[in-house]
């Protein structure tokens, strides 16, 4: 989550946005594991697992690039690093 939150912050003005979703847990668990760590983006709660449906995936944690249309362009599961972000995310928002 903290590289996500940091390419967040630095991608802000090219047009991206990020939203983490949590799969289960109330407000009050993930407030208290995302204000210690500092965290802007916006993080939905899901608490039926609606998400993990419309995406077909039961694994976390996953990180999807979904363009403004509607169409996931990338798709991961496990964790995701800067490095990752800027190979494959950054070049979609150069275009």
């Amino acid at each position: 989550m903290p590289e996500l939150q940091a390419y967040y912050q630095a991608h802000l003005n090219q047009g991206f946005v990020a939203v983490a979703s949590e799969s289960g847990k109330p407000a009050t668990t993930v407030t208290g594991f995302i204000h210690p760590l500092g965290m802007t983006l916006p993080v939905w709660l899901d608490l039926n697992g609606a998400a993990l449906d419309v995406f077909e995936n039961m694994d976390l944690p996953s990180s999807y690039v979904v363009e403004e249309q509607g169409t996931m362009r990338k798709r991961w599961t496990g964790p995701i690093n800067q490095a990752t972000l800027e190979k494959f995310v950054t070049p979609l928002l150069e275009k």
